[in-house]
This record gives structure tokens, C-alpha cells and sequence, in this order.
């Protein structure tokens, strides 16, 4: 299930890619671990906000979230302008 254009499972693979905690994106997001946690399980709807203030921590991290176009939503890391 997708929440404000991007889902649990692209939380999870987006924290994964970057080696962050659940406390560390709360954290970078500033949102209850809880909040975290509970969205990545699919436990509750997070409001939109919180959502949205997490997908902003994972990009400002590097994460480029990919949009469903047929073969499915997905995460990848940015390129980075120094080509890293």
C-alpha cells in the first residue's frame, strides 16, 4: 500500500540503501520513531505530513524515489553531481 506516493516497502529499501535506522530517520525527519516504525509495518496511516517529512529525509540523504510506471514503484540512490 502506497502512502503520499510512496509506500512502506520503498521506506524500508530506501533506509536499507543508506544504512539508517528507524531512529535515525525519525530523527533527520523529526517525527516519532513509533511513527517510523508503525508506517513500515503498515500498522496506521501516518498523516500526510509526517509522510511527507520522512520522504524528504530520505531524499536530502540521497534517495530517488521511482514511481510505479508499470514495473513498480522502487528506491535507488541518487547520482550525485561528483558522479559518487
Amino acid at each position: 500500500m502506497t502512502y503520499g506516493k510512496i509506500s512502506a516497502a520503498q521506506c524500508r529499501g530506501a533506509r536499507a540503501m543508506l544504512g539508517m535506522s528507524q531512529g535515525e530517520l525519525a530523527n533527520a525527519a523529526r517525527v516519532s520513531r513509533p511513527t517510523v516504525v508503525d508506517f513500515e509495518r503498515g500498522a496506521r496511516v501516518p498523516h500526510a505530513n509526517n509522510v511527507a517529512a520522512i520522504r524528504h529525509a530520505l531524499e536530502a540523504a540521497g534517495i530517488e524515489f521511482i514511481p510505479d510506471n508499470g514495473g513498480g514503484a522502487g528506491v535507488r540512490l541518487a547520482v550525485r553531481s561528483d558522479g559518487n
